[in-house]
């Protein structure tokens, strides 16, 4: 759906070629009359709008413009929402603003329904028992006898239907810690187990074996060894570099081959889009019979895969010529990023085969090559990552930082050289046929808006990290020389984290616009099938241009899947982050009182804390009492925690003169600026809000003096 309403948004040529998909959502438009012709471009009409809904505890809902932007979202009353769900994509129709500023709307019709059931916990209110949805907190009415109901514990969860109040399943309760698992992936309709004809399909395949494969490249005798983080059982993929003819071999898993399309197998993975991970587990794409065994990379064992040859150049590194053919290889050993790196750092190694030690230093340093060639176009950002480590009841325990080392930019060079030439095969005309030829799923990224690269450069005025006017023509260059200034500031990470903020998300998409951040004219995913559904279909439309029977008709599905995998995989990072939300919120509900270390992270009211204690960095408190402004430091005393919310409320008990864990001149104006400009701004909101009351008060004395004016004596001729 997105999109299509980016299309929309732009206007819809009159001759434009739609995907089927789209084409049906475009004569629904059509017949509701909400579409205007402008310069042979079809437009929607100012007065209606379509997003997405968001419902509020008192029964009202939200509808939010898409695509996303600073439009104000729209008031759609209860008995106006039409039966429109949490998540619901509507046409809404712009009504009168009423008293306030508010807009208000009603829905005319459900475009794309989401939701099918609402997960709630069970409360006690008064004598009866009712259903409370997550985390909105919206209160069901519950489909059976309030005497069954009341033998449930308190905190049951529950997954309802929202339309009649049925209990669908019950799932636990809220204060068994295995819960979280279920709820994160509950809320967004996910769940561990497949279905039974894609269990029976995934363990119908043997082992391989190469008489059975006669007709691929035998590439067992090359050395290919697979780095992936300790206790990784998925191996998408395995590399080996051949100094001496300078020639790069990347082999990425066939799942294709495993995974045909429409098949029971593909219909799981399409609809699952990603692979999910927790800190104790993964909820994999793919059945682990494919996942962990078949179609992993795995040491010592035959796999199918799809290699990619390149030839560069010895002293550019430039790629000559590339082919990618299918081929059975076999990894000669499996390696953590943190063996790697100790090969790299010291040329010894007593884990890894001597046969690898070789090829590997030697790839470091086309790696390292790579990189500084690729930062000349593209931004180099901080990889720290935080991993959750739980105890043996999944409560939390402690929280690791994990740091890029030169093993992690070895795989990543390689990883990136595939992708690239995966998007440039994909955009080769080979067969002159069709239009649709041109259609793929591409990886892109598009520049800054204005707005966004005027917020970031002001802010980081403020901060002292830059001095010059706001660069709208060079801004690369720009950024190159602020992490240079946030690096002698030690503000790197604070100040990446503000770059990546001001531009626009990555996304999949059916036509190529490159990608800025990365500094690609053309890029793709192709390096990990086993867990992103965009690699798999990436796999199977280059399969068919090697094998030179490309088809154009299942090309007009591309642009409605590239929008559900965008869609997806912002829905697999949501997961994610719920589900660590739920521990944080866990281990600080046995926490009331205590005060912890943490930064102001925005700029509004009320603040919002992220806290550096740890095992707590990453968490986030809503401060209800105290002042802060932000990226200042302060000490929050927990005062609240609602664990089926997962919300953690605050009040901030001290202030500090300090901001990145530095106190200089720089930083102490930098607070004072900000403190100045939230005085101002909260000012200025009570006066508006003054003058409001007065104009109101103003109308209501001219419409009882209108009243009275129209009220006239009647006439009476006597007796």
């Amino acid at each position: 759906m997105n999109e299509f309403l980016n299309l929309l948004q732009n206007g819809i040529p009159l001759d434009f070629k739609l995907a089927e998909s789209f084409t049906q959502i475009l004569e629904s438009l059509l017949k509701l009359n909400v579409l205007i012709l402008h310069k042979n471009r079809y437009f929607l009409r100012k007065q209606f709008c379509i997003g997405r809904v968001e419902l509020a505890r008192e029964g009202y809902g939200f509808v939010l413009p898409l695509p996303k932007s600073n439009k104000q979202d729209w008031l759609v009353e209860k008995n106006l929402l039409k039966g429109a769900q949490k998540g619901d994509i509507v046409l809404a129709k712009l009504l009168t603003k009423g008293n306030s500023n508010r807009l208000r709307a009603k829905v005319l019709m459900i475009l794309e329904s989401k939701d099918k059931f609402v997960l709630c916990y069970l409360e006690k209110f008064k004598l009866d028992c009712i259903a409370v949805s997550i985390p909105n907190e919206i209160p069901y009415k519950i489909k059976a006898s309030q005497k069954s109901l009341k033998t449930l514990p308190s905190n049951t969860i529950l997954k309802l239907n929202p339309k009649n109040g049925e209990i669908l399943e019950i799932l636990g309760t809220l204060e068994d810690p295995k819960i979280d698992e279920i709820i994160a992936l509950g809320l967004y309709e996910k769940q561990e187990s497949f279905c039974l004809n894609a269990q029976l399909q995934a363990q119908s395949f043997q082992e391989v074996r190469i008489k059975d494969f006669k007709e691929r490249m035998d590439c067992t005798h090359l050395p290919f060894c697979a780095i992936d983080p300790l206790g990784a059982k998925d191996h998408d993929d395995a590399v080996y570099f051949d100094a001496e003819s300078s020639t790069l071999y990347v082999a990425i898993a066939d799942v294709s081959y495993y995974v045909p399309q429409d098949s029971p197998l593909d219909l799981e993975a399409r609809n699952r889009g990603f692979s999910i991970y927790f800190p104790h587990k993964s909820i994999p794409m793919l059945p682990r019979a494919l996942s962990e065994n078949l179609c992993s990379l795995n040491a010592g064992k035959l796999r199918l895969a799809m290699v990619w040859k390149m030839r560069l150049h010895k002293r550019t590194k430039a790629v000559l010529n590339s082919e990618l053919f299918e081929a059975v290889i076999k990894v000669r050993q499996k390696l953590t990023y943190e063996e790697v790196d100790e090969l790299l750092k010291s040329s010894k190694s007593k884990q890894i085969l001597p046969a690898l030690r070789k090829p590997l230093l030697s790839l470091h340093a086309l790696a390292q090559k790579l990189r500084a060639k690729r930062l000349k176009k593209g931004f180099d950002f901080l990889g720290d990552e935080k991993s959750m480590e739980l105890d043996k009841n999944l409560e939390l325990k402690n929280i690791k930082i994990e740091s890029q080392t030169p093993s992690h930019q070895l795989v990543e060079e390689c990883m990136l050289l595939a992708n690239i030439e995966s998007a440039k095969l994909q955009t080769q005309k080979i067969t002159a046929n069709d239009e649709n030829l041109k259609l793929g799923i591409y990886r892109v990224h598009s520049r800054p808006k204005p707005d966004g690269i005027t917020e970031l450069f002001t802010e980081l005025k403020l901060l002292g990290i830059w001095e010059k006017a706001i660069p709208f023509k060079d801004f690369h260059q720009a950024i190159l020389s602020v992490q240079k200034a946030a690096k002698r500031a030690n503000m790197e990470s604070e100040v990446d984290k503000l770059i990546i903020k001001s531009m626009p998300q990555a996304s999949y998409a059916s036509h190529n616009i490159g990608h800025f951040g990365l500094g690609f004219e053309v890029y793709s995913h192709f390096t990990s099938p086993i867990r992103r559904y965009s690699d798999l279909l990436l796999h199977r439309i280059l399969k068919a241009k090697i094998r030179l029977n490309e088809d154009s008709t299942h090309k007009e599905s591309l642009p409605a899947l590239c929008e559900d995998l965008s869609q997806k995989e912002r829905e697999a990072a949501k997961i994610e982050m719920e589900f660590k939300d739920r521990k944080f919120a866990r281990f600080l509900s046995q926490r009331i009182g205590q005060a912890f270390i943490g930064f102001v992270s925005n700029d509004s009211t009320p603040e919002i804390v992220s806290l550096v204690t740890p095992p707590l960095q990453g968490a986030r408190v809503l401060c209800l009492k105290g002042k802060g402004v932000k990226y200042q430091k302060v000490r929050i005393q927990i005062i609240e925690v609602n664990i089926a919310t997962a919300k953690i409320y605050g009040r901030i008990v001290e202030s500090y003169n300090e901001s990145f864990g530095m106190t200089n001149e720089q930083i102490s104006k930098y607070l004072f600026v900000k403190s100045s400009q939230k005085e101002r701004q909260k000012q200025q909101k009570a006066k508006e809000k003054a003058r409001k009351i007065m104009q109101q008060t103003k109308r209501n004395k001219r419409n009882r003096y209108a009243s009275s004016q129209s009220f006239v004596r009647p006439k009476h001729k006597g007796r």
